[in-house]
C-alpha cells in the first residue's frame, strides 16, 4: 500500500505518537534493544524532526535528536550527512530500512500498522500561525479524525443505517445555521431520505468488502450519481463530511489508508471565496487543502459561512 504517498509530516507525527507509548521495548535493525524514555518534541522548523529525544540502551540514557524518513535512503538523498544540524541525530526512525546509515547509533523500523493506528487517533489541536503547509495538513487530518470519532459514537449507539441518517442530519443542521443562502427544506428532506439508498449509502455498507484500488474507485464512482437534485459541489461536501468519515470508521487499517489517499489526492471542485479572502497565500487545489483551512478556521478564526 502506498502510504508513502501521504505527506511525510503526517507520517512523522504518527510515528512520533507511536514512539511515545511508554514501556515498549524496540529492537533496532542491528539487533540492539532500546526503550524510548522520551520521544522529544516535534520540530516544526528546519533540522531534525524530533528534538531532545531520550533513548535507554544497555542501562545508559542518551539524549539527542531523531529523524524520520519513510525509507532510510532519504538520509543521503536529503544530504543530511553534510548538514551540521543533523550531527546529533541518535535515532533514525523509518518505515523501510533500504539503505542503512552507519553513522547513526540506532535505526528503528516503526511497524506500518503502528503508524496507521496513530493516524486514526484524534490528536489535540495546537495553536499555530496558520501560515505553514504543515499546519494545514495537520488540521485536515484532525477534521477527518473528528468526524470519524463522531461516526464511531453514532454507529455504536444507533447502528450503521441510523447513524448515517444522524450524521447527515447533523451536517445539514450545521449548513442551515451557517449559510447565507441555506439549502431548501425540501432538498434537505430528500437528501436525508435518499442518501441511504444512493451509491454513497451503499459505499458505506460495502467498504469492508473492498480492497486497494477497488475501494478507491468505488469512492470516486459513488459521487458521480445524484442523491436527489443536488449539484456536484454539494454532493462532494456530503461525501467528505458524512460518508467518508463513516467509511473510515467502519474500515480496517488497510482500508483507512486507501480512504486517506483519496482524501489527499482528490482535486477540489471549486474554491471557497471566504477561504480565498482569508488565506490568499494558500492553495485550494485539493480536498485536503480546503478541509484543512476550514478546520483551522473553526478552531482559531471562525468563518461565518464555513461549510
Amino acid at each position: 500500500m502506498a502510504i508513502e504517498n501521504l505527506p511525510e509530516r503526517l507520517l512523522q507525527r504518527a510515528a512520533h505518537r507511536a514512539l511515545a507509548l511508554g514501556g515498549r521495548r524496540w529492537t533496532c535493525t542491528k539487533g540492539q534493544v532500546i526503550q524510548i524514555i522520551s520521544p522529544g518534541t516535534v520540530n516544526v522548523h528546519e533540522g531534525p524532526d524530533y528534538l531532545h529525544l531520550a533513548v535507554l540502551a544497555d542501562g545508559i540514557v542518551t539524549v539527542g535528536a531523531g529523524e524520520f524518513h519513510v525509507r532510510s535512503s532519504a538520509w543521503e538523498q536529503h544530504d543530511h550527512s553534510r548538514d551540521r544540524r543533523y550531527s546529533d541525530v541518535i535515532l533514525h526512525v523509518v518505515m523501510e530500512d533500504d539503505v542503512p546509515v552507519e553513522r547513526i547509533p540506532w535505526t528503528l523500523v516503526v511497524p506500518y500498522m503502528d503508524v496507521v493506528r496513530s493516524l486514526r487517533r484524534t490528536e489535540p489541536p495546537v495553536v499555530g500561525t496558520g501560515q505553514s503547509i504543515e499546519e494545514v495538513q495537520r488540521a485536515a487530518l484532525l477534521r477527518l479524525q473528528r468526524n470519524m470519532q463522531r461516526s464511531v459514537e453514532l454507529i455504536d449507539r444507533l447502528g450503521v443505517d441510523e447513524a448515517l441518517v444522524a450524521m447527515m442530519s447533523e451536517w445539514l443542521d450545521r449548513i442551515r445555521r451557517k449559510r447565507t443562502h441555506p439549502i431548501g427544506q425540501e432538498q434537505m428532506r430528500l437528501l436525508r431520505q435518499l442518501l441511504p439508498s444512493s451509491p454513497m449509502g451503499q459505499l458505506i455498507r460495502t467498504t469492508a468488502d473492498l480492497k486497494g484500488a477497488e475501494l478507491y474507485e468505488a469512492v470516486t464512482r459513488s459521487e458521480r450519481v445524484r442523491i436527489a437534485s443536488e449539484g456536484a459541489a454539494l454532493r462532494r461536501e456530503v461525501l467528505v463530511n458524512v460518508v467518508l468519515p463513516m467509511c473510515c470508521a467502519l474500515g480496517s487499517n488497510e482500508q483507512f489508508v486507501i480512504l486517506l489517499q483519496w482524501y489527499w489526492s482528490t482535486p477540489a471542485l471549486h474554491r471557497y471565496g471566504s477561504l480565498g479572502r482569508r488565506y490568499p497565500d494558500h492553495d485550494q487545489d485539493y480536498v485536503w487543502q480546503q478541509q484543512g483551512l476550514l478546520e483551522y478556521s473553526r478552531l482559531y478564526a471562525p468563518l461565518k459561512q464555513s461549510p
